[in-house]
C-alpha cells in the first residue's frame, strides 16, 4: 500500500493570464481550490479550560435554559446544554444585565451588575471579575489565583442566570467562561466556537516542529504534529516574521513590500529597494494583511479583507503587472489575516479570523512542477527505491535512462512515482510525460536518502512492533517499547525487488546499507531494516526505546550509509 493523503487535492482551472487581464472586478475570476482546516479553534494557555478570542456579548435566555454569544464578526451562536454550540439566535427575549448601585467599586472603572433574586449579591467587572455578597461593601476577586488568571484578563461582559444568582458567564479577551458556583470554579465554553484569531503565521511544520503562529494576545502558539485538541501557547517565541515584507532567500536585492494606506499596494524591487514597481494592478481589495512569494515561479500571494489573492509575475526581471485571481473553493468567505508558503513552496497556508488556519496545494505548482520526497513533501535527494512526488503534474508516463519508472498514483496536482531499486547513481534526468507534453526534470541521486514518513501535520508514522498497528501520534512511547519507523529512501535491498510492487509480509528484502537510529544524540539498537511488508516503497526500521526515559519530547533521526534523515520529535511516557 502507498500512503499519500488524497484529501489534499486542488481542483485548479487553468485560465490564461491574457484573458484574466481583461476581466473587470465585477467579473472577478476565482480559482476553486480544495482547502483543509489545520488545527482546532481553541488554545491551551493554562486557563481553567481552552481559550478562544474576544467576543462582543453574552446573554442568558429569559428562562435561563440557554445562552447566546455574539462573536466579533457579528455571528451569533447559542447553546442549550452549555457544551455544544449552534449557529443562530433563539426566538425570545434576552436577559439584560441591570446596573447595581454599590457602596464602592473593587477597581477603577469597573461596572457593577445586579444578580436577580438576590438583593445582596453583586458582580463587578473590568480588568478582573469580582463578587460581593453584602451589597458591594466587600469584594472577592473570582478569576485571579496568585499570579494565574483562571479565565484570562479584561472581562468584557457578564451574564447572570435569571434563575440562579450563582450561575454566571463571563467573556474575556480569551473567550466565554461559565461558573456554576459564583466564581469558585470555572469551565471554558470555547470548544466548538469558530472564534480563533491568529494574526500572523510564523513557520510551516518542519524538523519535528508544528505550525507556528501569533495568537491575538501576542503569544506564539503551535499546532503540534499529531495534536488532537488545541493549539499550545507558551512555546518559545519564534523569530518574528514580517508578513508585509518579503526578501528572496539567497538574493536579498529581490524584495516585495506592502504599503498600507487608504488603498494598500504591493511593490517589487529588484535592486535592494532603490527602485520599486507597483504590482497592485487590478487587485479587487483595498487592505493587505499578509504577503508570501515563491521566487522561482514568480508566484505572489496576498491576504486581504476579501480573502486570498494570487498572481504569477517575475521575481527575477522587470515585467509589467499581472492580473490578480481570488483563491476560493471550499475556503470560508472571510477576510484573510495572513498567508504563508512552506519552505519548498508546495503548500499554501492562510489564517482566517475565527475559523483558524487552512491549507491547500500552492496553485503555482501547476505552472512550475517540483519533485519532492513523497515521505514528507520536502525537497530532498532521491535514492534507489525512493518514493517521489511530482507536485503540479498528472503524469501519464515516467522514464529514467530509457527504463520505465512506476507511477503509483496520479491526479491533477500530484503524481507519485517510485525510483527503481537498481537505478544508477548519479542518475540521468527523469523524462516525464503529461497529456501529450514532455518535461525533463533533473534529480539529485544518492545511494541512500533516508526520509521518515510524516503525515500532513508533521506527525511521524511509527508502528507498534508487537501489534503492527500505527501508533497515534498523541500516544506517548513507553520505555523499552519495540517500534518500527516507516521511511523512504534507504536504497538497495537484498534479494532484489521490483519497484511498484508491494513487499512480501514475510521474509521481506533487507536493506543493504548500514542503518543506525539516533535518539537525542544516542544510538539505539537496530534489530531489523527491511522493506515494510504489504507496502510499496516503504522501509521499516525496527528498534527498541531505551529502558529509562527522563524527557517527554525527544528528537529522533535515522542514518543510512552515513546520510541522515529528517528529524522528528517523539513523545515519551516517563511512567
Amino acid at each position: 500500500m502507498c500512503r499519500i493523503d488524497t484529501k489534499l487535492r486542488v481542483i485548479f482551472a487553468t485560465v490564461g493570464f491574457a484573458l484574466l487581464g481583461q476581466l473587470s472586478h465585477a467579473q472577478e475570476f476565482e480559482f476553486k481550490l480544495n482547502w483543509r482546516a489545520i488545527g482546532s479553534t481553541v488554545v491551551s494557555a493554562g486557563r481553567a479550560g481552552m481559550s478562544g478570542a474576544p467576543v462582543s456579548g453574552v446573554w442568558f435566555s429569559a428562562d435561563g435554559t440557554s445562552l447566546e454569544t455574539e462573536l466579533a464578526n457579528g455571528r451569533v451562536f447559542r447553546t442549550l446544554d452549555f457544551e455544544t454550540w449552534m449557529a443562530g439566535a433563539r426566538a425570545g427575549s434576552r436577559v439584560a444585565m441591570v446596573a447595581k448601585v454599590v457602596d464602592s467599586l473593587p477597581e477603577a472603572g469597573a461596572t457593577a451588575v445586579a444578580a436577580l433574586g438576590n438583593p445582596y449579591r453583586a458582580y463587578a467587572y473590568g480588568r478582573f471579575l469580582w463578587r460581593s455578597d453584602d451589597g458591594g461593601r466587600h469584594w472577592t476577586n473570582v478569576i485571579a489565583s496568585g499570579n494565574s488568571r483562571l479565565i484570562g484578563e479584561k472581562v468584557r461582559a457578564v451574564a447572570v442566570s435569571p434563575v440562579d444568582s450563582d450561575r454566571i458567564v463571563a467573556v474575556t479577551d480569551e473567550g466565554v467562561w461559565l461558573s456554576p458556583d459564583g466564581g469558585q470554579a470555572w469551565v471554558g465554553l470555547n470548544v466548538g466556537l469558530p472564534n480563533l484569531r491568529l494574526r500572523r503565521l510564523y513557520a510551516a511544520p518542519r524538523g519535528g516542529r508544528g505550525l507556528l503562529a501569533e495568537w491575538s494576545n501576542g503569544q506564539t502558539v503551535e499546532w503540534l504534529p499529531g495534536a488532537r485538541g488545541a493549539w499550545l501557547a507558551g512555546v518559545p517565541t519564534a523569530a518574528v516574521r514580517d508578513n508585509l515584507h518579503w526578501v528572496a532567500a539567497g538574493k536579498p536585492d529581490v524584495r516585495l513590500e506592502v504599503r498600507v494606506g487608504e488603498r494598500a499596494k504591493v511593490y517589487r524591487s529588484l535592486d535592494g529597494g532603490l527602485r520599486w514597481d507597483d504590482l497592485t494592478s487590478d487587485l479587487a481589495a483595498s487592505q493587505i494583511t499578509g504577503l508570501a512569494a515563491d521566487r522561482a515561479s514568480g508566484a505572489i500571494y496576498l491576504a486581504t479583507e476579501r480573502g486570498v489573492y494570487y498572481t504569477l509575475n517575475s521575481l527575477e526581471v522587470a515585467s509589467a503587472p499581472t492580473s490578480w485571481i481570488r483563491l476560493g473553493g471550499n475556503l470560508p468567505k472571510e477576510a484573510a489575516l495572513d498567508v504563508l508558503l512552506d519552505e519548498g513552496g508546495n503548500f499554501l497556508y492562510t489564517a482566517l479570523p475565527g475559523e483558524g488556519v487552512f491549507l491547500t496545494y500552492a496553485p503555482h505548482r501547476r505552472r512550475s512542477p517540483a519533485a519532492v520526497s513523497a515521505a514528507n513533501l520536502e525537497t530532498r535527494a532521491a535514492a534507489p527505491g525512493a518514493l517521489m512526488s511530482v507536485v503540479g503534474m498528472r503524469l501519464t508516463q515516467a522514464q529514467m535512462a530509457g527504463k520505465s519508472v512506476p507511477i503509483l498514483s496520479a491526479n491533477a496536482d500530484e503524481t507519485q512515482v517510485q525510483i527503481p531499486y537498481d537505478a544508477t547513481v548519479p542518475a540521468p534526468a527523469l523524462e516525464l510525460s503529461s497529456e501529450g507534453s514532455a518535461v525533463r526534470m533533473d534529480l539529485e541521486m544518492a545511494e541512500t536518502a533516508p526520509v521518515i514518513f510524516t503525515d500532513r501535520d508533521g506527525a511521524p508514522l511509527i508502528l507498534d512492533a508487537e501489534s503492527g498497528e500505527l501508533i497515534d501520534p498523541s500516544t506517548p512511547l513507553r520505555a523499552g517499547m519495540r517500534i518500527q519507523i516507516l521511511l523512504s529512501g534507504l536504497g538497495r535491498v537484498e534479494p532484489a525487488w521490483p519497484a511498484g510492487v508491494a513487499a512480501p509480509k514475510a521474509n521481506s528484502p533487507r536493506v543493504v546499507a548500514a542503518v543506525r537510529v539516533w535518539l537525542d544524540g544516542k544510538t539505539l539498537e537496530v534489530s531489523k531494516a527491511e522493506l515494510a511488508g504489504g507496502y510499496v516503497g516503504f522501509y521499516a526500521v525496527e528498534t527498541r526505546m531505551p529502558p529509562v526515559l527522563d524527557t517527554t519530547v525527544l528528537p529522533l533521526t535515522v542514518e543510512a550509509a552515513g546520510r541522515l534523515s529528517n528529524t522528528i520529535l517523539i513523545r515519551t511516557s516517563l511512567d
